[in-house]
């Protein structure tokens, strides 16, 4: 299911209890620009949005806060070491088919959880992704108190996921250039 409609009204839901908040979502393409702004005429007619083409990155790093779609997107985000609300809608059927035959066997599916092994961030799921759970996660997120000590985990995730990447890639070049000298 599409995320558009609640993002949007997740807006208003954020602007009618914090007026001073800025608003920004980067857009993929024409197509998605086209159809989330028809989701902010119809769920957020009164919020200001500034709507950019690319430049996630920028858009990320100008954030105090994230609301995300689960996938690669809340990687980046992490990177950027953004505190982030994670949502993850399915079609119904398929939810109900996940749930039914007990296919998910995790506690989490973004993957800054994931990969610190315990929840960093809230993350909500089809029926919880809903402008009264998503705006107070994003609230909580904007004031939380323990802001440098999540940041400081974004950081060890992206060190243990460069895996030192830096000293492998100038290993395997001196060891190219030290094999082309003694073929000499």
């Amino acid at each position: 299911m599409k995320l558009g409609p609640p993002f949007a009204a997740t807006l208003a839901w954020l602007q009618s209890r914090r007026p001073s908040l800025r608003f920004v979502a980067p857009m993929a393409n024409a197509h998605a620009r086209a159809v989330f702004e028809r989701d902010l005429r119809e769920h957020a007619p009164q919020v200001e949005v500034q709507l950019v083409d690319g430049r996630a990155h920028e858009a990320i790093a100008a954030s105090d806060a994230v609301l995300v779609a689960s996938g690669t997107a809340t990687l980046e985000t992490a990177l950027l070491k953004r505190p982030m609300v994670v949502a993850y809608r399915l079609a119904p059927l398929t939810a109900w088919l996940l749930r039914e035959m007990k296919l998910v066997k995790t506690e989490s599916f973004s993957h800054p959880n994931l990969l610190a092994g315990r929840r960093l961030v809230p993350e909500y799921f089809q029926e919880q992704v809903r402008p009264d759970v998503l705006g107070p996660a994003l609230l909580e997120q904007l004031d939380r108190p323990d802001r440098a000590a999540l940041l400081e985990e974004f950081t060890r995730i992206h060190l243990m996921l460069r895996c030192g990447a830096s000293q492998r890639a100038a290993d395997a070049v001196l060891e190219l250039v030290a094999g082309r000298q003694s073929a000499r």
